[in-house]
């Protein structure tokens, strides 16, 4: 939450910062700014994000810590909004958005009571080494943004845009891998059995693939600035940054019995074993906006 409240900090100085600085270089009187009060209230318009994303699993089980490779994708966006004076605005969109990651597990052990066909008890004992997972995801979004317009000449300017998103998943899969040992160990004999291919295999290399468990709507934070051009009194185009960043646990996983894996050729997801999940992205948005009025 400190995170969040940051980035809603600096983009509210940003945009205090541009707004007194195109006060002072373009004061009421000046051709620049009398040539910029063409009424632009009512818009559409397109935009197309490609970003570094990555899909956090934080506090993951293991005391072995989890590592990850951010991946690329593109978001496209449909908006409308309304503008209730010459620079300030508010919009509403729809669009798909795709995060991408992997992550990676070095090594892992860990042991719980278990009981054979026999119903004897014994302690299962696993070690894992070279675990990996790719999580890919998709939403549809329906972002609300407050907007900021700054005029900065008689084709260009600048703008800000900032608010939340309400994210519904449309993709939630997940493809992994590991090589695993898995040891029986019965105290009342007492023996270990270690490397029965059946039962207790050594170095079992396994893979796994399916669908992870999200909640079924969750917000995102989203936040944009850059600069726009005039092509026509109709028309703009604009280039600018776009951050996006998830507001809580995205995952409906339960990690009170999670286990990695708890029998040969099984592997779940890494994201069961976290305590919170959640995406976030960073790129460069291209936007087309047609004024209607």
């Amino acid at each position: 939450m400190k995170t969040i409240k940051t980035y809603i900090r600096n983009i509210a100085i940003s945009t205090v910062l541009i707004i007194t600085a195109c006060n002072t270089a373009m004061p009421q009187g000046t051709d620049s700014r009398k040539k910029f009060t063409k009424e632009e209230k009512i818009f559409a318009g397109l935009i197309i994000t490609p970003q570094t994303t990555s899909i956090s699993n934080n506090d993951f089980v293991s005391t072995v810590p989890l590592q990850q490779k951010n991946g690329m994708s593109f978001s496209l966006a449909a908006e409308g909004g309304y503008y209730f004076s010459k620079m300030i605005g508010i919009s509403i969109g729809a669009g798909m958005s795709s995060y991408s990651a992997e992550q990676a597990l070095d090594s892992c052990s860990f042991k719980f009571t278990a009981t054979d066909t026999d119903l004897e008890s014994y302690e299962m004992r696993v070690k894992g080494k070279s675990i990996t997972e790719t999580q890919k995801l998709s939403f549809l979004n329906i972002p609300v943004r407050i907007l900021v317009k700054i005029p900065a000449g008689e084709k260009l300017g600048f703008f800000i845009k900032a608010g939340i998103s309400f994210d519904i998943p449309m993709t939630k899969t997940f493809e992994g891998s590991g090589i695993f040992t898995y040891d029986g160990y019965y105290a009342a004999y007492p023996v270990l059995l270690h490397d029965i291919p059946v039962y207790f295999p050594a170095n079992k290399s396994t893979s796994s693939s399916g669908t992870l468990e999200l909640k079924s709507l969750s917000q995102t934070i989203v936040a944009s600035g850059g600069a726009f051009f005039r092509v026509n009194e109709s028309i703009h185009l604009s280039l600018g940054v776009n951050f996006c960043k998830s507001l809580g646990n995205i995952s409906a996983y339960t990690t009170d019995s999670y286990r990695l894996t708890s029998k040969p050729d099984e592997l779940n997801s890494i994201m069961g074993g976290a305590e919170n999940a959640g995406v976030m992205g960073l790129g460069l948005s291209l936007g087309l906006r047609y004024y209607l009025r």
